[in-house]
């Protein structure tokens, strides 16, 4: 019997040890949100992918851009033998965005979808002269092409700074180029000929030259307006992915008033935020994407 009650005790005491009494692990604190007038709410996006990216130590325009016809991605990868500034133009695509396809190598930024999606253009930055070009990368698998080849990538007597403005139509892209320090001439090219034509005067180069691009309404509500961060609206108007002081990304529902945190890690790491053309999916750097229609 002393036997019978000693087992007994022991058994009691594993239970307690291994959770097997019935307790409970405490749920872990949502973040708190510095956003007054808005209520945190539990995230109502789903993590669905996530791959490495270049890090940046300055802006260096868009590391991640959309389709404008479809869910598919582009986005400037690490590679083996490089994790900062440079890096790979790859392109991922729904439902799983699994396999990463390289488009060109050698891509720092400014990436641009042309309005048809059949190029990309980016900012590029070659090793062998460490000059800045601007490229065209093809989701088609078409080879990648250097609109400044050569020597004409050298439009000042430094590392010749460039970057991408707008696609004009599908065939014409407007960028800048350096022409002196701090000056910037705007050039439209025709991509399929891959000639240009000065247009306009000579600029002072801004200090947001390499900014990233963001969506915003044509008034923003006054209870926004204050924000210290990074806000971007969906296409549909009805969210808005914000990066607050702290690197941490919220989703806003302006109409609910609700916010909710997105599970980018553990320290606060966002720095750019690119929606889906339909608003389905939101990528965030280091590139996570999320789906807001969870199963």
């Amino acid at each position: 019997m002393a036997v019978l009650f000693a087992c007994l005790l022991l058994s009691i005491s594993a239970c307690s040890l291994i959770g097997g009494g019935g307790e409970q692990i405490a749920p872990t604190p949502l973040p708190t949100s510095s956003v007054q007038g808005l209520q945190v709410i539990s995230p109502q996006a789903c993590l669905v992918a996530e791959h490495g990216m270049i890090r940046v130590e300055h802006p260096q325009g868009d590391l991640i851009s959309w389709s404008p016809v479809a869910d598919t991605v582009a986005y400037i990868a690490s590679t083996v033998g490089s994790s900062w500034n440079v890096g790979d133009l790859n392109i991922l695509s729904a439902p799983s965005f699994e396999v990463p396809v390289r488009l060109a190598t050698q891509a720092v930024g400014e990436l641009t979808w042309s309005p048809e999606a059949t190029a990309i253009a980016y900012l590029g930055l070659r090793r062998r002269d460490n000059l800045y070009t601007i490229g065209l990368a093809y989701p088609d698998g078409r080879a990648s092409k250097d609109l400044f080849p050569g020597e004409a990538a050298r439009t000042d007597g430094f590392s010749s700074q460039k970057a991408v403005l707008e696609w004009i139509t599908e065939g014409r892209l407007r960028v800048l180029a350096s022409c002196g320090v701090d000056c910037m001439q705007a050039l439209d090219f025709g991509v399929i000929t891959g000639l240009s034509t000065s247009t306009g005067s000579p600029i002072q180069r801004t200090w947001d030259l390499w900014s990233v691009r963001t969506s915003q309404p044509t008034q923003i509500p006054a209870s926004l307006t204050d924000l210290v961060g990074q806000l971007n609206w969906s296409p549909d108007g009805k969210q808005i992915a914000f990066i607050d002081e702290n690197g941490i990304a919220w989703i806003i529902n302006p109409e609910t008033g609700n916010l909710f945190p997105l599970d980018i890690g553990l320290y606060g790491t966002a720095t750019e935020t690119d929606w889906s053309s339909g608003s389905q999916y939101l990528a965030v750097q280091d590139l996570k994407i999320f789906s807001f229609k969870c199963p």
